[in-house]
């Protein structure tokens, strides 16, 4: 979900939508090849955000090593992060967005009901315009991946 409000508010940035790239990866293989969670898929098309998310995909280092930024969701993913970044790109987690040094998780609705689905939904909307405006502020024209 993070993934495609990221995409809408690049799209929509006159700066950031042709140098930005967003792209998503868990840092275990569960999921590598499927779609998003439908329910996932519900609540951003709830939302009216229609963008297609990308099939999962696995964040080995090779992956991470591509990115400017890697922004996590979880104390857990950070650390997992972490452990595979040689050298490190910049590494940001999700929440502190909204709650700089709290180095809270976003809850993971993946257990729960559409409610706790659209819930997290609104972290990640909350946060976003914050993300565009720092990729804005730090790289402006050299952005590559996100």
């Amino acid at each position: 979900m993070a993934e495609v409000v990221l995409k809408h508010l690049v799209a929509g940035d006159s700066l950031l939508k042709d140098h930005v790239i967003v792209t998503s990866a868990g840092t275990a293989r569960w999921h590598v090849g499927a779609h998003m969670d439908p329910r996932a898929r519900a609540a951003l098309d709830r939302a009216g955000l229609t963008l297609p998310g990308s099939i999962a995909a696995y964040a080995d280092a090779a992956y991470l090593r591509r990115q400017d930024l890697v922004v996590v969701m979880s104390r857990e993913h950070q650390h997992e992060v972490v452990g595979r970044l040689q050298p490190a790109a910049q590494l940001l987690l999700w929440r502190n967005l909204l709650e700089p040094g709290l180095d809270l998780d976003v809850p993971d609705p993946y257990f729960g009901n559409d409610q706790e689905f659209d819930d997290c939904l609104a972290i990640f909307r909350a946060a976003g315009p914050r993300l565009t405006s720092a990729l804005r502020q730090r790289w402006g024209e050299r952005s590559n991946e996100v």
